[in-house]
């Protein structure tokens, strides 16, 4: 025999090896698209901190205008991967009685996603707060499903200043896909 004949038949017989794998079996190629998960919050309580012996003064935070947007990717109707996050705010300082000390100018905060992380109930997610943005802030999102819908309870936590000056706004936000 040739070689030129050998090598077709190696060719030949090999073309006929791969196609019989599993590994030959369709793929789906359809891109998956994240759903847009949003949620608003017009008002949280106001969380008290400061406070002490005078001439320490008593504060307040109250979050306004909280707007938060989850990215998931969702397959068959199962919880899914999130994949990107954005959470708005306006920080509200406010006096508790009387005090020589103002609070804080109104500032709005804007965060993105850093990490989704599964968690026992759901997802944690880590938000990095804009740089610049005032006052310094962490942000961890604990994301589970309740029933059918989503739904993200934010600890919002002040890290610029020690105590009693640093603040906790603990707040449920039920998210509907857009």
């Amino acid at each position: 025999m040739s070689p030129r004949i050998i090598a077709v038949a190696a060719l030949c017989s090999a073309c006929g090896a791969v196609n019989n794998t599993p590994g030959d079996a369709a793929v789906d190629t359809a891109v998956v698209t994240p759903r847009t998960y949003h949620g608003t919050v017009p008002e949280t309580s106001p969380s008290q901190f400061g406070g002490g012996l005078p001439p320490a003064c008593t504060y307040t935070m109250t979050l306004r205008q909280l707007d938060v947007q989850i990215g998931i990717v969702v397959q068959s109707g199962q919880p899914g991967q999130v994949v990107s996050g954005q959470v708005q705010d306006l920080n509200v300082e406010a006096i508790v009685g009387t005090c020589q000390f103002s609070p804080a100018a109104p500032s709005i905060t804007n965060y993105s996603l850093m990490s989704a992380v599964p968690s026992s109930s759901g997802t944690t997610l880590t938000f990095q707060e804009k740089a610049g943005d005032k006052p310094g802030t962490s942000l961890v999102a604990e994301l589970s499903l309740v029933g059918t819908k989503y739904q993200a309870q934010l600890t919002f936590h002040r890290t610029d200043l020690g105590p009693p000056l640093d603040w906790m706004v603990v707040v449920i936000v039920p998210l509907s896909p857009q």
